[in-house]
């Protein structure tokens, strides 16, 4: 636990019993990814064999996505999570962790805009248009990972974004014609979804009611 959580602890005992139950769960569920709960059952009922996806920011998420995808690959720019990811997948047919050293020092602040893009952003041009069904972005260079790959995903895709409430939603750079599927938070972070709907969409910053879980 860091200073500030512990602070928070002290000063909020509520919310230390909100952190315990947290921790709780997330050792109860070791197999399942570093996200909302409710965000983890959203991407369960949704992701299905034969669908394609990429991730930015590696980890025990990226074993529980290649289970239920057909393809994927992960991009992770730290070599310990590598190695540990590539071991944890190794038997899952169709997914890759791929080593991608930042452009940039980890603590400088990143933007939306680069040129010449980082490699690790630029990876997203190696899809096609509107060929992926699902992306996670949870790893570095957020702003400008969702940028180059909004045209990347299909209509319908989902894109899964962790940690939004470091920023306004509309700040992410996502398109405000994409409505909100899923949004849930945790003790620790909020997670959030879009998907990409037609191009003659009107439907503005709008939930689903039917999938959205608080």
């Amino acid at each position: 636990m860091n200073v500030k959580r512990f602070a928070e602890c002290v000063a909020r005992p509520g919310y230390s019993l909100r952190y315990a139950a947290y921790k709780i769960h997330v050792i109860l569920h070791r197999n399942e990814p570093w996200i909302s709960p409710g965000a983890v059952r959203f991407c369960d009922a949704h992701l299905k064999p034969g669908q394609a996806g990429l991730e930015w920011g590696s980890g025990r998420s990226t074993r529980w996505y290649a289970r239920r995808l057909s393809k994927l690959l992960s991009i992770e720019y730290d070599p310990y999570w590598h190695r540990k990811v590539s071991r944890m997948i190794r038997d899952q047919l169709g997914a890759e962790c791929r080593l991608i050293a930042l452009d940039h020092p980890l603590s400088e602040p990143t933007r939306r805009d680069y040129d010449p893009l980082p490699a690790y952003v630029a990876v997203a041009g190696e899809f096609a248009d509107e060929s992926l069904d699902f992306v996670v972005v949870d790893g570095h260079y957020r702003t400008a990972c969702i940028k180059q790959v909004l045209p990347k995903l299909k209509i319908g895709g989902l894109l899964l974004v962790d940690d939004t409430g470091w920023l306004p939603l509309k700040e992410w750079g996502v398109p405000g014609s994409w409505p909100i599927v899923h949004q849930s938070r945790n003790i620790v972070n909020c997670t959030t979804i879009w998907r990409k709907p037609p191009t003659n969409s009107s439907s503005r910053w709008e939930y689903d009611k039917n999938t959205f879980l608080s």
